[in-house]
Formats: structure tokens, sequence, C-alpha cells
């Protein structure tokens, strides 16, 4: 058995800085991802770039900006909070501790800020389209230079310890052995569930596996059903979802249909909510029997979009995309997950001795939708709020006697065959893309309940750590399908066909 201060899953933005929160307060911290290298997590794969402050910003405005993007349903406390303390520890961690190389204007040393969907300012820092990698790295490089955290890679938890009402620790899957950590403090930052669908910007592991443990645990969850869809992603028949920055549309980019014309009714036209742009071009495509809509980047030339998008240019170009003489055409995919873990803003859950950050958590910041890059601040601001949290009244560690005989084996037993688990995944994701995507009827959720049912029942009897992970996927769809159910109003992400006059006044707004 291991034992810690403070536990912390996941390796992301919030994972790294509650682990840097915790140990400079003196814990003793075992970091861990299932990954084999800690720089996996969906914070390696952000472009646009992570909210920050410009010369006409203000924290009232940023909080102006956040709860209108919500659908009016965001955390006014939480979104303050973020406001108030985020440009100043993306100064002091990021860019002065750290050294993260953002953008800077060549002729006067500036961070050079760009603006992003329902966004008032220029308040968004980036380097080029791959913020995130810097970002990861540059944290990963910290944690693992930090002698008081311990980094468990190739790691998976299994199960949230609780003894006596509290969480005591993890049992963990390591190198085909299964362990147990007993700590004081566990912090879950494990990222989002979107890869539970059939089109997603997320990498295959985003499955919701640390609202899973949450839920085994007893935890609270909310707004599981507030899946943000982003709008751009690269349409290529049959090909992945390759995500299109929202600086694209930033810097000028205009979504228009087949014919050249631009369809979104909002005013803020190609720079409205993300949930709006989503649904404004899937009504496009229902409207017209279009496959995709179209961005149209013209108005750059060539070596302004190389330079500042290579990412993204290198990546349409492969797919015979001449940019910017013909528009990239995009489709909206699952991006985000906007509900989590209920937790307060200190990150802590209704578990005693459980906390949770980033994505995996619901502090209500984002209510019905999320604000474009607040997802890096968010994790950033909460995480670090999280790690400095769990060590404030430190509770004694668990006995271990109370943690013995923990290494139940339950990966063990028959296992079932591979390719049935690769049907089963398509199945699901496929049911999530179908009757929990975009557009939601009640008479497509409890279709979807029932057809999770049936996947379910292949599963009986079946053994190994392959079915425990889609058992829990399939809990987390579950929740989430009965949330849209009971949710019969429509706003912000949540768009329910079968309740129309509420989508219409939200397009407006």
């Amino acid at each position: 058995m291991l034992s810690a201060d403070v536990v912390v899953i996941g390796t992301g933005i919030a994972g790294c800085s509650a682990a840097l929160a915790a140990a400079e307060r003196g814990a003793s911290v075992a970091l861990l991802t299932r990954s084999s290298r800690p720089e996996e997590s969906n914070t390696l794969y952000a472009q646009g770039g992570i909210v920050y402050t410009g010369p006409e910003d203000s924290p009232s405005l940023l909080t102006r900006d956040i709860i209108s993007a919500s659908a009016g349903t965001g955390s006014g406390q939480a979104a303050r909070m973020l406001a108030e303390e985020g440009p100043g520890l993306v100064r002091e961690l990021l860019i002065e501790r750290l050294g993260v190389p953002f953008d800077r204007d060549p002729r006067t040393g500036e961070l050079d800020l760009t603006r992003e969907g329902a966004h008032s300012v220029r308040r968004v820092a980036h380097h080029r389209d791959y913020t995130g990698r810097v970002i990861e790295r540059a944290l990963v490089r910290t944690v693992l230079a930090e002698p008081s955290i311990q980094v468990l890679s190739g790691t998976d938890a299994l199960e949230l310890l609780v003894v006596e009402g509290r969480c005591a620790g993890v049992r963990a899957l390591r190198g085909g052995r299964e362990i147990v950590i007993g700590a004081s403090a566990t912090v879950l930052a494990t990222g989002g569930l979107a890869a539970l669908y059939e089109h997603t910007t997320n990498p295959p592991l985003a499955t919701g596996d640390g609202i899973a443990l949450a839920l085994e645990a007893g935890a609270s969850v909310g707004d599981l059903h507030y899946v943000q869809f982003h709008p751009t992603t690269l349409y290529v028949p049959g090909g992945d979802r390759f995500l299109i920055s929202e600086s694209l549309r930033g810097e000028g980019a205009v979504l228009r249909d087949s014919e050249g014309r631009e369809f979104v009714r909002h005013p803020l036209g190609s720079l409205a909510p993300r949930d709006v742009l989503a649904r404004e071009i899937w009504e496009m495509m229902r409207r017209t029997g279009e496959s995709c809509a179209y961005l149209d980047v013209s108005h750059r030339p060539a070596g302004w979009l190389e330079e500042r998008f290579p990412t993204i240019y290198e990546r349409c170009r492969a797919a015979g995309i001449e940019v910017p003489v013909e528009p990239i055409p995009v489709v909206p995919a699952a991006h985000y997950s906007c509900g989590g873990v209920d937790t307060n803003v200190w990150g802590r859950t209704s578990l005693p001795g459980l906390w949770a950050a980033g994505e995996v958590a619901r502090t209500g910041l984002h209510g019905a939708n999320r604000l474009a890059s607040t997802s890096l601040l968010e994790g950033l601001v909460f995480g670090w709020r999280a790690g400095l949290d769990a060590t404030r009244r430190p509770q004694s560690p668990p006995a271990s006697e109370s943690l013995q005989g923990r290494e139940r084996q339950t990966v063990n037993g028959h296992k079932p065959d591979r390719g049935e688990l690769s049907a089963a995944w398509a199945r699901l994701r496929r049911l999530m893309w179908e009757r929990a995507g975009l557009a939601r009827s009640g008479e497509g959720l409890r279709a979807g309940l029932a057809e999770l049912d049936g996947i379910g029942a292949a599963l009986d009897g079946e053994g190994g750590y392959e079915a425990l992970r889609l058992r829990r996927a399939l809990a987390v769809a579950r929740s989430l399908l009965r949330s849209a159910l009971a949710d019969a109003r429509s706003r912000g992400c949540h768009y329910r066909v079968d309740c129309e006059e509420a989508v219409l006044a939200d397009i407006s707004r």
C-alpha cells in the first residue's frame, strides 16, 4: 500500500495545478495518470488559447461575458472568482514562473491577444494554434521536477475508497497489478466525457471516468446533459472531427453555406456563442440538405495562415483543401462537458475528503454553455484552489488496516471478446450522437436509455479492465440521458426539438 497527503487523479492543467498548489503548502502528492505519457490529456490538444486580460478588459466585463454565454444560467460567484483571480494566476504561474511562450507582438513585445466567440474584447493569450501543448508541457516539466510530487504514469483509478463516510484514497491498476493509495485528500481532475459521442474533438479516453468514480462513491453530480458541441470541426467524409479553432473566427473568418451566403441569424454573426452557432449550422444543414457548412478564410493570405495557424493549415492541405482559396468544410462535434461532479468554488464535493477541478467538476461557472477559452483558465484557477484547500485542514491519513484487502482484483475474470467490446463501444457512441446530440427529444432520450440497458445486459458476468471501462461509460451515459430527459426546457447547449419556442428565444439573444 502507498500513501500520500494528497492524491490527484489526472495530469491536465487542473491536475497539475492542484498538485503544484498542494506541494507548495508542504504536502506530499501522488499524481496519477492512466497514460504512459504524463502530458497526455485534453489540455494537450487545446488550440485557441487561455483567457487572460487586455487593455480594454476588466473582471466585471469578463464576468458579464461568461454569464451571457451561459444562456444566463452560470454562477455569478464562480464567474467573478475566475475573472478576478484568473489573469493574475496566468501571469504569475504560467508566464513568470513556467515561462510559457505565448505569442507576442514583434513591435511592442506585448502579448498578442485574440478575440473569440461571445467575447467583448481581445483577451485570449495563445501560442499559434497549439496553446494547450506548450502549457501542458511546461506544467509537466514542473511537476516532474518537484521532489514532493510522485508522478505515477500508467496508473488507472479503479475506485475511490470510502472509509466511514470519507474518501480515503484510491484503488488503482498499475502495471497489471491492483494497488491502494491511501490519502487524506483526493482530487479528481480527469477531464470530460465528449468521447462518449461518435463525433468528437476529444481524445478516445475522455469518456467520463472521473464522473463514474464519483457516482460509484456516492458524490453528487449535476448538469451532465449540458454537453457543448463545438460548431467548427473539419468535415472530411469518413475522417475524424479535427477541431478548427474559434480563433480563426476571432481573426475574421466567416461561416457560409454552399452558395457563399452568411446564414447565422445572431447579431454577433460568426462570433456568436458556440451553442447558437452549432444549432444554426445544424438547422442550415437540415433545411438545405447540405452535409456541412463552410468557413471562409479568404480574407487572409496563405503565409499568414500558415504562420498563425500551422496545425490547421497543414491538416487542411493534407485533406486536399487549398486554404485560403477554398473555404474549410465544417460541422459541429461533441466538445466539452459543462456539468460534472458538484463542487463549491474551492473544489469541495459532497463527499468529505474528495475534491474535483477542471472539466470533471461542476462549479456552475459555465451554466448551460461555456464561453470560449475559459476551459484552460478554469482548470488553472480551480485546480489551484482545490490543491490549496485540500491541504488547508488536513485530516489524519487513513489507518492502513482500514484499507487492507481493498485490492479486490475486480478487473480479473472472464474477458469478453475484443471485437464484441469494440462493437459495443461503437453502438454506445452512435446512440449518444443520435439520442443525446445536438437535437434531442423525449422520445429519443427514452429510446436511448432502453438501448443503453441492452448494451449493459450483454456485459453481465463479464470481467476484465476493458469491460470495467465500458460499464463506467454506460453509467455516465445513463446519468446524462436521464438528466436531459428531466429537463424539458431548451437552453444553452441542451436543445429539445419538442421545446422549439425556448430555443428560438435563445438564438435571438
